[in-house]
């Protein structure tokens, strides 16, 4: 008997730390985006406070099937709980369906799914995305209400995305309120800042007049703002320019002039959200289905209070 429990304690001591360990396994659409990037960043940070806590990081590189096959190989190597920040929000079934069937919970983050159902294992936690289109345009709005025609141009950020659609229903139903604002021209620039630039450069070469250039995200603005200095206008006089995420690179551009105003995401409280959701999944205990973090207005007056988070 005594033989029977040395063994079995030296069998105990042998095993790798990480058989204890709770796994999570992250899939992120593509590492290479800034905001994503900055997401990543916390998730890390968050998941020291559990000294337990594995992560496996994977970058699906902007694509729905290589996505699929790393969700598939978590599910494989049995980790505890599933976090995706989905390439396309309206290619998540197959991933919550094998979430589901392996027993698996699974938290999307950041990007809210719209061909599956939350709940019955699955989460989301991120932002209400109209809210961003609608914080943004009516901050614009106001800067031009008593002028008698205001032309606004829309650069949209990767149209798989259902945060690109909702910011800009969000925006336009703002100028849909506002008789002089009128939408002249939109496209995507695919959330990336030199696609930004290069779209904006070909909207001023083609000779549109834009007032308004709303961006769905920072990046894309900057881009923009970039085009618009080098091209010599003046932004503020000659073009508003508004964009989405409140990240460093945006407050920095609305301390310096490049932007008019922007939209705080709050990344931070997104990924140490899924987290924490991640942890209390690990251990059977109930979370919310669907968790909100509100977006914050802003500009030129209140960057400052933003620097800190």
């Amino acid at each position: 008997m005594m033989k029977k429990i040395i063994l079995l304690s030296l069998a105990l001591i042998s095993l790798s730390p990480s058989a204890f360990a709770l796994q999570v396994g992250v899939s992120i659409a593509q590492m290479d985006d800034v905001f994503l990037s900055r997401l990543r960043g916390y998730v890390i940070e968050r998941s020291k406070t559990y000294p337990d806590m594995k992560l496996q990081f994977e970058d699906a590189q902007g694509a729905v099937d290589k996505q699929l096959s790393q969700v598939q190989n978590f599910i494989n190597a049995k980790v505890d709980v599933i976090i995706v920040n989905p390439v396309d929000t309206q290619g998540t079934k197959n991933v919550s369906d094998a979430a589901r069937a392996a027993k698996i919970p699974l938290i999307y983050l950041n990007r809210m799914p719209s061909d599956s159902e939350m709940g019955n294992g699955v989460s989301y936690i991120g932002s209400n995305e109209i809210e961003a289109g609608r914080l943004q345009m009516q901050y614009l709005a106001d800067r031009v209400k008593d002028r008698p025609s205001v032309n606004v141009a829309i650069m949209k950020g990767l149209l798989s995305n259902d945060a690109t659609r909702f910011r800009t229903q969000g925006a336009k139903e703002i100028i849909a309120k506002h008789p002089n604002m009128h939408v002249v021209i939109e496209d995507t620039a695919k959330w990336m800042r030199e696609d930004g630039m290069n779209l904006m450069n070909n909207w001023i070469l083609s000779g549109d007049k834009i007032d308004i250039l709303s961006a769905n995200a920072d990046e894309m603005a900057i881009g923009a703002a970039m085009a618009i200095k080098s091209n010599g206008m003046k932004i503020g006089k000659d073009i508003l320019v508004g964009g989405t995420d409140g990240g460093p690179n945006g407050l920095q551009s609305i301390k310096a002039g490049l932007l008019t105003v922007t939209v705080f995401q709050d990344a931070k409280s997104q990924a140490y959200g899924a987290v924490d959701m991640a942890e209390k999944a690990s251990k059977g205990e109930s979370i919310k289905d669907i968790n909100f973090i509100p977006f914050q207005l802003v500009t030129p007056e209140n960057y400052q209070k933003f620097m800190t988070k």
